[in-house]
């Protein structure tokens, strides 16, 4: 096990042809992207066929009926001995990129390798330099004849970067049952970056606020009311109440937060093409970011109801803050507000700081990059199932390679170096693993 080294030609090969593929697997359906995911997984069963016709590799391609293009795939060594470990969470699908529009430097669909060996293009961290480095490592194992003591179940996932579909991705493999056997032992999260390990994620839930008032001509603004403005204020409203509601809580400190809980707006639709032309209706959508020692159902059913009172008081012309802008016209017309969040949302967990799974992790990363380079934090960043999985009784631990600074970022990229290391620290889990 100790000899095994990061294949360097057949990792940047595989990363190539998984990044050539970039465009069929961007995930936001809101754009109509849908990837295919199965593209991507026909580069790993290819480059792993050998040792899945020998038997060394089991592999299970999995997907709900009508859902072909989307599979994830469990891929299974047998141990020597007793016990389970699981490296689980690379996945297949990337955030979408536009080359013009977001300034990238270089076409973001195909790899480039510069001479001091760093890796550009999308998906380099996240997540397909997983994808390919997993590849890598089962294929080597197969190649030597080298089994683990532990079973060693590889699962790679369909769908991380939308919200969770029961018939798709992770929840698709684990209500069939197909990690059940991992509860064993350790499963380590492998969609990180730098290092860590990650001992903390955040849950996320993606809001909208309508916003609609009278529209009008811009002089007579005393018959208008500003749905853009409105809009605007009640955004303001609602992270002021946030802020003051769910602050920073102390065990974030604990768990090495790099931020506390957020509540942000990000995009915002106004369907006006006049200045002179006051807007009759604004949407507003954001996302709440929430470390895992808040209840985020809680903080959707209060968000509602915060906003559910702006809109009562507007209608009683009640007290608001003094930013608000006018509410009310000259003739009695009014402006109204209405919160709603997605049907789904994921949960932040905090990774068990006592289990030997993540002191498997620190060893593994000290023998490999040395006591400086061991460096837990938790970020707001969120993971799909993570939470669940823990409360299913999972020790879930969370590492990965490449650059967090990257995630979702223009010229997306990172160090071979880092997937050099990356390969030897799960190699050494493996190692010491008993």
């Amino acid at each position: 096990m100790t000899s095994l080294n990061l294949n360097e030609g057949r990792f940047i090969e595989v990363l190539r042809r998984l990044i050539g593929l970039g465009e069929r697997l961007q995930n936001a359906p809101s754009a109509g992207l849908v990837p295919e995911e199965r593209l991507a997984a026909r580069v790993v069963l290819e480059t792993l066929e050998p040792h899945i016709q020998s038997g060394f590799i089991e592999a299970q391609s999995l997907n709900a009926p009508g859902r072909e293009d989307r599979p994830s795939l469990v891929l299974t060594v047998r141990g020597s001995g007793q016990g389970t470990v699981g490296f689980v969470g690379a996945h297949f699908d990337v955030v979408p990129a536009d080359e013009k529009a977001e300034g990238w430097e270089r076409d973001p669909f195909e790899l480039w390798v510069s001479e001091s060996g760093t890796l550009y293009g999308r998906g380099v961290t996240d997540c397909l330099g997983h994808v390919a480095v997993l590849t890598d490592l089962l294929a080597q194992l197969a190649e030597h004849g080298v089994r683990p003591r532990r079973t060693l179940k590889v699962v790679m996932i369909a769908n991380e970067e939308e919200a969770p579909l029961r018939e798709i991705g992770l929840d698709y493999v684990v209500e069939r049952g197909h990690m059940d056997d991992l509860k064993d032992g350790p499963v380590y999260w492998l969609d990180s970056a730098d290092f860590g390990p990650t001992i903390g994620t955040g849950g996320v839930a993606m809001w909208s606020l309508s916003a609609q008032g009278v529209t009008g001509h811009s002089g007579f603004a005393q018959n208008c009311v500003n749905a853009l403005e409105l809009g605007m204020a009640a955004s303001r409203a609602l992270v002021e109440w946030f802020n003051a509601t769910y602050p920073a809580h102390a065990d974030e400190q604990r768990w090495r937060f790099v931020t506390a809980s957020t509540l942000k707006a990000t995009v915002i639709n106004v369907p006006n093409n006049k200045v002179t032309i006051i807007p009759g209706a604004a949407v507003i959508q954001g996302d709440v970011r929430l470390t895992p020692f808040y209840d985020m159902q809680q903080v959707i059913e209060s968000a509602v109801a915060r906003v559910q009172d702006l809109n009562r008081a507007i209608a009683e012309n009640a007290a608001l803050p003094a930013y608000f802008p006018r509410v009310r016209t000259q003739d009695g017309r009014h402006g109204a507000l209405e919160l709603s969040f997605a049907a789904r949302y994921m949960e932040g967990i905090a990774c068990r700081l006592d289990s030997d799974g993540l002191a498997v992790l620190e060893s593994a990363l000290r023998r490999v990059r040395g006591e400086s380079a061991v460096k837990k934090f938790s970020m707001t960043g969120a993971l799909p199932l993570v939470r669940e999985l823990q409360r299913r009784g999972f020790d879930v631990q969370i590492t990965g390679f490449g650059r967090a600074s990257y995630y979702h970022a223009p010229n997306e990229q990172a160090e071979l170096a880092h997937f050099r290391d990356g390969f030897a620290v799960l190699r050494e889990i493996l190692e010491q693993l008993h």
